[in-house]
């Protein structure tokens, strides 16, 4: 009767767990894209050689099979986000399982905390980047579980099976070492009770190495298949670089965080507060102990997971800090609240309850905000797309010549997103025409427009000089014998 029990709370815990996923993440259940879909969709068979150079095996493997029915990632992204949402719920579910002897939820309260902290995780205005690589979600997905799997083995002491899992996290996405190194440092903070001893030393040395370590062993491997003519070139080039450079880019970057998520919440300082009221909650128990070996472990723990968030954009020559890189910003929130959840007694838990709610509320609404942005980008790429192909019809029409190519420029002023788009940065809620015409072109309309390259008289004759703020089909499109020329306008001015 116990163990059936037992059964019954976790498959109540897995239950709200995808519940919160699903309701965040839901809006992403229909067919959308992003400039990388498009090409995944275009020229799948490119895009799995892309895969392997960047040392995502399982995920080129995946690929390769799929193509080989003629099917893709890219063909109903709706549904690669739906199953990279549950098997995000089964890794937050595995998250909470390897922790469920280091945290005493208590009350509904302290329940209601642990799964609004964990859930944090993946439901937060960045890791939305990652859903919108809908061509990429089962990767993720995947990259994550296989992640999650391997922390459960480590605090089995299953670490040769760990690495394992680690290696093949890494060969589906190298962060989700980087997620990993994360939990598990936190674990073995709570695991050995706040306490530097030589057992915590080896501890964390096999979690370093083990996890990022398999990354490491992943990337490696890139370099033995260039060497040896299997791969062509490495996708990203890794190397020491400029590290002033780099640190003052992550730093930036980091204060960006704090501010307002790189401009996808509220410019109120929010993350910041949280973490210091996490930080004040774990603090306060150990200055009030005098324990002072704990305060100095947890300021050493914090430090450590700041600097994870950067181990990639760092470890690249060009320091770039996509979104997608650095959600873990969320793992090290997550971590530091279930840290500040473990130090509470009832009252603080009821305190905790209501704060990490409110946050993760706000998460929430944000994402919706962002993905309704994201559908507006995409209605707005695919009316574009459509009001060319009617000018190209009409031409066909009148002449009886069928358009066989298309040459692309942009306007003076091209920005990556429309302005009537809000809640935008890097990859996030960015538009296609303008940087992926051609492909968005043949994506939407079905036909197969040759990419050739803009004439210069042709250029020089209808279009230099001009800098539009409204699409003009009569200006912007020319279409001479079987080649239409077409320069993208600067933006969509918004209304009002």
């Amino acid at each position: 009767m116990k163990n059936l029990e037992g059964k019954k709370e976790w498959f109540h815990a897995f239950f709200v767990d995808y519940l919160i996923l699903f309701l965040t993440w839901s809006g992403m259940f229909q067919r959308s894209f992003n400039c990388d879909t498009l090409f995944h969709l275009m020229r799948p068979e490119t895009d799995i050689i892309g895969r392997c150079e960047g040392g995502r095996y399982l995920s080129a493997l995946m690929d390769y099979i799929l193509y080989q029915f003629g099917r893709t990632t890219a063909d109903h992204t709706g549904l690669t986000v739906f199953a990279a949402v549950f098997l995000l719920a089964v890794s937050v579910w595995l998250v909470q399982w390897s922790f469920r002897g280091e945290i005493s939820c208590g009350t509904l309260y302290g329940k209601a905390a642990y799964y609004t902290i964990t859930a944090l995780m993946f439901c937060n205005v960045l890791f939305s980047e990652s859903l919108m690589f809908g061509e990429c979600a089962l990767m993720f997905g995947l990259a994550y579980l296989f992640a999650s799997v391997g922390i459960w083995l480590f605090t089995k002491g299953n670490y040769i099976a760990a690495f394992f899992l680690f290696l093949c996290s890494a060969m589906e996405y190298q962060v989700g070492v980087v997620y990993a190194a994360m939990i598990l440092s936190v674990w073995i903070f709570l695991h050995n009770h706040y306490r530097i001893t030589l057992r915590t030393v080896i501890q964390e040395l096999v979690c370093g190495c083990i996890t990022f370590g398999a990354g490491v062993l992943d990337m490696m491997s890139i370099s033995v298949l260039v060497e040896t003519g299997v791969l062509e070139k490495a996708e990203k080039g890794a190397g020491i670089g400029d590290i002033a450079g780099k640190i003052g880019i992550c730093a930036e970057n980091f204060v960006s965080l704090l501010t307002d998520c790189r401009g996808l919440l509220p410019k109120v300082w929010m993350p910041l507060f949280l973490l210091l009221f996490a930080c004040g909650m774990v603090l306060r128990k150990f200055l009030k102990e005098k324990n002072g070996m704990a305060a100095l472990y947890f300021l050493l723990l914090s430090a450590a997971l700041t600097m994870m968030i950067y181990v990639l954009p760092m470890a690249q020559i060009s320091c770039m800090a996509y979104p997608r890189l650095v959600w873990v910003f969320y793992v090290m929130q997550s971590m530091l609240l279930l840290v500040a959840l473990r130090c509470t007694g009832e009252r603080g838990k009821a305190v905790m309850c209501y704060v990490c709610c409110g946050y993760l509320a706000v998460q929430v609404m944000f994402c919706h905000i962002i993905v309704t942005n994201h559908m507006t980008s995409n209605t707005l790429d695919k009316t574009y797309v459509a009001m060319f192909c009617r000018q190209v019809e009409k031409y066909e029409a009148q002449t009886g010549i069928r358009v066989e190519k298309l040459a692309v420029a942009n306007d003076t002023d091209c920005p990556r997103g429309y302005l009537n788009v809000s809640y935008k940065t890097d990859q996030i809620n960015e538009r296609a025409l303008g940087i992926v015409t051609n492909t968005l072109v043949n994506a939407v309309s079905g036909r197969k427009f040759e990419k050739v390259p803009m004439d210069g008289e042709v250029f020089r004759t209808y279009f230099e000089g001009k800098n539009w703020d409204w699409f003009d089909a009569e200006e912007q499109i020319v279409i001479l014998g079987d080649t239409a020329y077409w320069v993208i306008f600067v933006t969509v001015q918004p209304s009002g």
